[in-house]
């Protein structure tokens, strides 16, 4: 139902995701679609993006939660708190929700979490490094973690500008889109830096 991809360096964080939303459960494989163009990462503040995949209609009560707050000041911590109270008291569909958060930190240190109803939205925190890229991503039916090997990493060494990591993350999204059809090239992007 849908894909979302992440990179962060030490002075960036970047998402895009896709935009379509199909009707779920999906049975006898036959997809309906309710929208191409539904955009599954959202720019919190100057410091914080938050991205989902999965059920659309939970992910959006919980990341709607957020609006309880007022996030032009909210740190990546206190939103990723927000974040999984939420999540563990809103169901899902059996397709589940994968959220990704990432930013600047309260200490300004650049990092990208995962908050999966598969484990119970227990935080998976990663630390941008020097000389390393964060590279994350999710997608419902589809296991995501071959693309992200075989279109994303590779193209790391290559990257000079932002431009060229949207490409990158836009053509993984493409071939995800050719094996899935719960995936389309509606891209939307978001940016902290």
């Amino acid at each position: 139902m849908s894909a979302i991809l992440a990179v962060c360096g030490t002075a960036f964080c970047a998402m895009v995701s896709d935009g379509r939303m199909v009707e779920e459960p999906i049975t006898d494989g036959k997809i309906k679609v309710l929208t191409d163009a539904l955009p599954k990462v959202r720019k919190l503040n100057r410091n914080v993006l938050v991205g989902f995949a999965g059920d659309a209609v939970a992910a959006a009560q919980i990341i709607n939660k957020l609006d309880e707050y007022d996030v032009q000041y909210m740190t990546l911590e206190k939103a990723v708190k927000v974040l999984q109270q939420a999540a563990q008291q809103t169901p899902c569909a059996p397709v589940g929700v994968r959220l990704l958060v990432g930013g600047r930190g309260r200490k300004g240190d650049f990092q990208l979490v995962m908050l999966a109803s598969a484990e119970d939205y227990a935080p998976q925190t990663q630390p941008a490094r020097d000389g390393a890229y964060l590279i994350e991503g999710a997608c419902s039916h589809t296991e995501v973690a071959p693309y992200l090997e075989q279109y994303v990493k590779p193209e790391a060494a290559r990257w000079h500008t932002l431009d060229d990591i949207a490409k990158t993350l836009d053509g993984c999204i493409a071939k995800l889109a050719e094996a899935d059809q719960t995936v389309n090239t509606k891209y939307f992007r978001e940016l902290v830096m």
